[in-house]
């Protein structure tokens, strides 16, 4: 390597770390609860089909997140604040879905449960509507710092790194919590989760603090004006709206059990204690996901991104259907095992190929139609398949896995004909490598890191 290489801008390994625990709060909150509590707290109130309600609640909580995430994009694009572009809305959401999160202890609480019991469901999706709002807030702020601060080269590997943490995060969400409300303590695992995201989000604030430049500009944008340019782009990158919806495709039906596998492991294995197999199955998947999200991110900044993300949407149909036609525990264990290496790629790669094409002037916007593809895709999956399961029997769960499938092997359709190698070579025209005040310009032209 010459020395201008030598000198190449990268982000240290603690800046990575430092900077990503946000992810690792945001999916310990949303995985735990709406794979976990959203689920249990709604069959506590005995409804006839919790499926079907807990399906309608994702859907409209999670349509607001994806609201929620774009707008914060939007907004954070044009910030002049002097803490920073995306740091203020990071600090917003993670203060106010602390409250948001642990407003159902109201009703869980022996002192105060008489008088507030017939305001519980009101209560639950106030607090699941609020929680997905304020924490894709601070995740739609911070979604942009991908392209904000890294080189293209090491957006790969931080894309892995910050993968793996989302993970973790999740990891702890299924074993430490199902724990929890396996022993009936649903109150203190809203408080942990509610206490792991606000601390957090804050680390991750002021790990990029000094490094968050506000904008410059007086273009300032209010709610209104940022709610109207929601889907107005001055730059437009027609390959990366490929891109979302492909994904988008593929990540309904990586959320088809988000809310309902707690359900499905009550149906298809009643002999087993469904807090416990849920414990099992998803601690493997998370374990699987995880070492195939850092080894897929890493891989990615030297053989290509599309290959990787193509084939990991085609394994995902196939395990997906044979999931749904297995009656044998350990076999539905291994495929599930091996649905989670296929979405490893699309967890740790497609925010690196998103930030990759996302124009340097409009990252926010940009990184927050990205989100799209799994804020809208967990909307989305909630109504499918919470009227797929409106009768929680084993014809309908057979009818999710096979629906499922067929959701990826669409998006890899998509993926495969409309993000071609020869498109994404077009597309991913060099951009300047972040620097410090320091340190100048590197004069190396790139390798293309989307084929």
């Amino acid at each position: 390597m010459t020395k201008i290489g030598a000198q190449l801008f990268q982000r240290s390994a603690g800046f990575i770390f430092g900077m990503s625990m946000l992810t690792l709060g945001a999916n310990l909150v949303w995985i735990a609860y709406n794979s976990v509590l959203l689920p249990t707290l709604i069959e506590d109130l005995k409804f006839r089909n919790p499926g079907f309600v807990v399906g309608i609640a994702g859907f409209f909580g999670m349509l607001l997140a994806t609201v929620a995430s774009i707008w914060a994009g939007i907004a954070t694009d044009h910030s002049t604040h002097r803490l920073g572009k995306r740091t203020p809305a990071i600090l917003l959401g993670a203060i106010v879905s602390f409250p948001m999160i642990v407003l159902p202890t109201l009703v869980l609480s022996p002192a105060m449960n008489d008088p507030l019991l017939r305001y519980a469901l009101p209560i639950v999706l106030l607090s699941f509507c609020g929680m997905q709002f304020f924490t894709n807030i601070a995740a739609g702020a911070w979604y942009p710092l991908l392209a904000d601060l890294f080189p293209e080269r090491q957006r790969g590997t931080a894309s892995g790194v910050q993968g793996f943490l989302s993970l973790a995060g999740a990891a702890i969400g299924i074993l430490l919590v199902t724990f929890l409300n396996q022993n009936r303590l649903t109150g203190l695992a809203l408080w942990l989760i509610a206490g792991v995201f606000a601390l957090t989000a804050i680390q991750s604030a002021w790990v990029i603090r000094g490094k968050d430049k506000p904008v410059q500009s007086k273009d300032q944008v209010g709610l209104w004006t940022a709610l109207g340019r929601m889907f107005k782009v001055r730059t437009r990158v027609a390959v990366f709206f490929w891109v979302v919806l492909a994904v988008l495709l593929a990540f309904i039906g990586i959320n088809s059990l988000q809310l309902f596998a707690r359900f499905a492991l009550e149906v298809y294995f009643p002999q087993i204690d469904p807090d416990a197999a849920f414990r099992t199955l998803g601690g493997l998947n998370l374990l699987m996901t995880m070492l195939s999200a850092v080894g897929s991110g890493i891989l990615s900044d030297r053989i290509g991104r599309r290959t990787l993300i193509l084939g990991g949407m085609i394994f995902c149909a196939i395990t997906s259907i044979l999931m749904g036609l297995t009656d044998n525990y350990s076999a539905f264990l291994l495929l599930a095992a091996l649905r989670s290496v296929a979405t490893g790629p699309l967890i740790a790669i497609v925010p690196a190929l998103a930030s990759d094409l996302a124009p340097k002037e409009e990252a926010g916007q940009y990184m927050a139609y990205n989100n799209l593809s799994t804020a809208l895709s967990g909307s989305l999956a909630s109504l499918v398949f919470g009227l797929i399961l409106f009768h929680l029997d084993r014809t309908s769960f057979e009818h999710l896995f096979f629906v499922s499938g067929l959701f990826f092997l669409a998006g890899s359709m998509i993926f495969a004909f409309k993000v071609t190698p020869a498109i994404l070579t077009q597309s991913l025209s060099p951009s300047p490598i972040p620097t410090l005040p320091e340190e100048s310009a590197d004069p190396w032209s790139k390798e293309n890191p989307g084929q």
